[in-house]
């Protein structure tokens, strides 16, 4: 059904025009509508529209259509599809409350434990570097404070793979009150060599090439005044 003020082909059944809003009862085939645009308790305008068919509708809800525009709409409707105009009445699924977990908030994707370790972990200082058991090289991190370094697992720098490395062969100590690396040999059975000189203690400095049983370790330092 043509509007006469714009032509716009408008459902069968409109009272006014989907695109100008103008009145659609002086319209051929229109006379004697109904203000929401019923004739018959079976017609349904919106049923002319591809997709909707007639049980689509509960006629006895949706009777007074807009209050807008007068054009009927469905129950589920939030707004008007002609007009736009919004229902108010119409009932909104609650929105589900997030819970943060017990403890405090832990962001999604985060690993707690992880990050608990890392705030327990000492400030990182220096590196020993060996490619002895590797081709591709070995990297070894040293902390503040006493680092172990010999075969026994629960040394802070674990050499595996040699046998003339004593279980805790020796130390490096890092304080960062002075900042110097400080060495002492741990009564290894085979000794420790810095820069080929059999070394009961000293001071590491940068670049120092420490050799334990067959083992070879490059010394390391982070400068840390860089990060004052």
């Amino acid at each position: 059904m043509r509007c006469k003020n714009c032509g716009w082909d408008n459902p069968g059944g409109n009272v006014i025009c989907e695109k100008c809003n103008a009145s659609m009862n002086d319209a051929p085939g229109n006379e004697g509508m109904s203000p929401c645009g019923y004739v018959t308790d079976d017609c349904n305008p919106r049923s002319t529209i591809a997709g909707f068919e007639p049980d689509d509708m509960n006629l006895r809800a949706t009777i007074k259509g807009c209050a807008s525009c007068g054009y009927p709409v469905k129950p589920d409707d939030t707004v008007c599809p002609v007009c736009s105009n919004p229902f108010t009445g119409h009932k909104k699924e609650p929105e589900v409350e997030k819970k943060a977990p017990a403890g405090g908030t832990i962001i999604q994707g985060a690993n707690y434990e992880e990050e608990k370790t890392d705030a327990e972990r000492k400030k990182l200082t220096g590196f020993l570097v060996s490619y002895s058991h590797s081709p591709n090289g070995q990297s070894f991190p040293l902390y503040e404070g006493k680092n172990t370094i010999g075969r026994d697992a629960s040394s802070h720098v674990v050499i595996q793979g040699d046998s003339s490395v004593s279980e805790k062969h020796f130390s490096i100590l890092y304080r960062a009150v002075d900042r110097k690396f400080k060495f002492r040999d741990e009564q290894s059975s085979n000794g420790t060599f810095v820069n080929d000189k059999l070394t009961d203690e000293g001071e590491l400095k940068n670049f120092d090439l420490i050799r334990i049983g067959s083992t070879l370790l490059l010394f390391m330092e982070i400068p840390l005044s860089s990060f004052d």
